[in-house]
């Protein structure tokens, strides 16, 4: 795994092969692949661009064979899953990582399934990257990784961010990494540079349906009712779609099921993750896990019944959304553990 999400070697290389499941990560160390070319007197014009999807080979081949009048010339392929390069562009693309001898080339692409990449054919390629340039190749962007991430851009600008912090911000926001970085610049501003508090990201956080709905059931859990109606009201403010607050509902409810299983089987939330989601948010299944105690296993089914007839009636006649969730919250409520 990379040590960050950005390239921090700034040599001059033959060749930089980007690898990640983020496109912001592939952006941002396409933009710190360009200004190490530019401070190395290769300009704009002297930057060609091919998309995966619209490889022309032989556009590709001119440019390394015919010599430039302006110098070395930077060569990007980008836009698109390593997984999806057919065999004869994998070939060829092995073969231009071999001869692209005066010229710079950069490979910035993205994947998705980790196991794909466990074939031989891709250790192959990544051996002759490693030999000829550099492999920036983000494996993994968990929960630990974006928030000693955040810690660490944060830190940059003088700022102190507490782990604590740095954690509800990801919980918050998830793992979009171009949010995650533009909220926390907006917090280091806000602080005038100094420390981020709770307080801030509580005052100025963005925050997705989905966290805003596991507040609002975590304030349910909790046995605080009106704090949760609050909430809720909060969410039509904001104009959110209430077949979304329904959705994100329906999944915190979901997960609580499955936790309820496991827990009678003595099963930890890392474990009902594994088994369903392995790629989600940890955080989603320990918060249901913990809320998941806080209801019988009878009562979320019937609540999974109820959400199920209220995203029905949304979706199928021309009832009041808002009141409709006014109700299912109110027996939401009503089925918890008293």
């Amino acid at each position: 795994m990379a040590v960050g999400y950005k390239i921090t070697d700034k040599d001059f290389r033959r060749l930089w092969f980007v690898l990640s499941k983020d496109s912001f990560v592939c952006s941002e160390n396409l933009t710190v692949i360009e200004q190490i070319c530019r401070k190395n007197g290769i300009d704009d014009d002297s930057i060609s661009y091919f998309s995966v999807g619209k490889i022309d080979w032989d556009e590709i081949y001119d440019l390394v064979l015919t010599p430039s009048f302006f110098g070395e010339r930077l060569i990007v392929i980008k836009d698109g899953d390593i997984t999806s390069i057919n065999d004869d562009d994998f070939a060829k693309l092995e073969q231009l990582i071999e001869e692209c001898d005066g010229n710079r080339l950069a490979v910035v692409l993205t994947y998705e399934d980790d196991k794909k990449l466990k074939a031989k054919k891709y250790d192959r390629l990544f051996e002759k990257v490693k030999k000829h340039g550099l492999l920036h190749y983000v494996q993994e962007i968990n929960e630990r990784y974006l928030e000693e991430m955040i810690v660490s851009h944060a830190k940059k600008q003088g700022t102190e961010l507490p782990k604590e912090v740095s954690r509800k911000i990801v919980e918050n926001i998830g793992k979009d990494v171009g949010l995650l970085i533009n909220e926390v610049d907006k917090y280091c501003a806000a602080s005038d540079y100094s420390q981020i508090t709770m307080d801030i990201v509580d005052r100025l956080g963005v925050k997705t349906v989905e966290a805003s709905v596991f507040d609002m059931i975590d304030l349910i859990c909790r046995k605080k009712p009106v704090k949760a109606i609050e909430k809720l009201n909060n969410l039509f403010d904001l104009r959110t779609d209430e077949i979304a607050i329904l959705g994100a509902m329906t999944s915190s409810f979901v997960d609580m099921h499955r936790c309820k299983m496991a827990q009678a089987q003595r099963k930890d939330y890392m474990t009902v993750q594994k088994d369903f989601e392995k790629n989600a948010n940890s955080y989603r299944y320990k918060k249901a896990m913990n809320n998941a105690q806080n209801f019988s296993l009878s009562a979320l089914e019937e609540i999974l019944r109820l959400l199920m007839k209220s995203d029905i009636a949304m979706k199928s006649t021309a009832q009041d959304k808002k009141q409709m969730l006014y109700v299912l919250t109110t027996q939401i409520i009503a089925k918890g553990v008293r």
